[in-house]
């Protein structure tokens, strides 16, 4: 576990190592600033890292691999995309292959391959597939926000993770690597982008498939695909600013 922790240290001194990096990647965040964004390599390489330095350990090298993966899809959406059209309808609705179609065919793909290396039917493999993309996809709608996305996976994470802690050491990891990444985000110095949402998601989503049963992966692709329908109608912002709670918890740290 002290191994795991050190992705936080890690994770923190990176990103004023990779701000002036990415100092000419930048997006205006809600309050019009712009802001540094694919930061989200700052957690994303050292959890990487980490995971390597033990693929004799169960599962590391799958979750180094979804890392990356869609830590790449992110950052190509990040580097060379555009601001509109946004989610799956707008992506898909233009004639022009978009990064975000790039991200989100990508994406899918990446997780049916990562879900076959898991189980041997197919539908097990479609189901684990669509849970791990649409994961990432939800955790990118979540990322408008200081801090919203990295509070977020950690909350969720850290359930996860209770569930079955001795074959997701990785999770744990990436846990801290985005801890020792989470005040620079809620400072509003630095974004994750899609580099660093669209990593976690398919981080929480293969750690969903790799310790729930059948019957909570069912449910949970069902909710997900719920969720990312709703997103294209209505603002997870409105939602969560127009709830005590969830506003309260949106607000902490900031």
């Amino acid at each position: 576990m002290i191994g795991w922790a050190i992705t936080g240290i890690l994770s923190y001194l990176a990103v004023p190592l990779f701000r002036p990096m990415l100092s000419g990647q930048k997006r205006r965040n809600y309050r019009g600033e712009e802001i540094p964004t694919a930061l989200g390599l700052a957690f994303v390489l050292p959890g990487a890292l980490m995971m390597t330095a033990r693929l004799h350990l169960k599962f590391s090298g799958l979750f180094a691999l979804a890392l990356l993966l869609f830590a790449l899809f992110g950052l190509i959406d990040d580097v060379y995309g555009e601001l509109s059209p946004k989610g799956f309808r707008g992506h898909f609705s233009t004639p022009r292959f978009s990064t975000g179609v790039c991200k989100a065919l990508g994406g899918f793909a990446a997780g049916l391959a990562l879900a076959s290396s898991l189980n041997t039917s197919l539908w097990q493999v479609i189901l684990n597939g669509g849970n791990i993309a649409l994961l990432a996809n939800f955790m990118n709608l979540l990322d408008l926000r200081p801090g919203r996305c990295g509070k977020t996976f950690i909350l969720l994470g850290f359930i996860v993770f209770l569930l079955r802690p001795s074959d997701l050491g990785p999770l744990f990891a990436m846990l801290w690597a985005v801890a020792g990444y989470l005040s620079w985000d809620l400072r509003r110095s630095v974004m994750m982008g899609d580099t660093g949402s669209n990593a976690l998601g398919a981080v929480l989503g293969l750690a969903c498939t790799i310790s729930f049963s059948l019957g909570a992966r069912i449910a949970l692709l069902l909710v997900l695909v719920g969720l990312n329908l709703v997103a294209e109608r209505v603002s997870f912002s409105d939602i969560i600013e127009s709830n005590r709670f969830l506003h309260y918890l949106d607000q902490l740290g900031r």
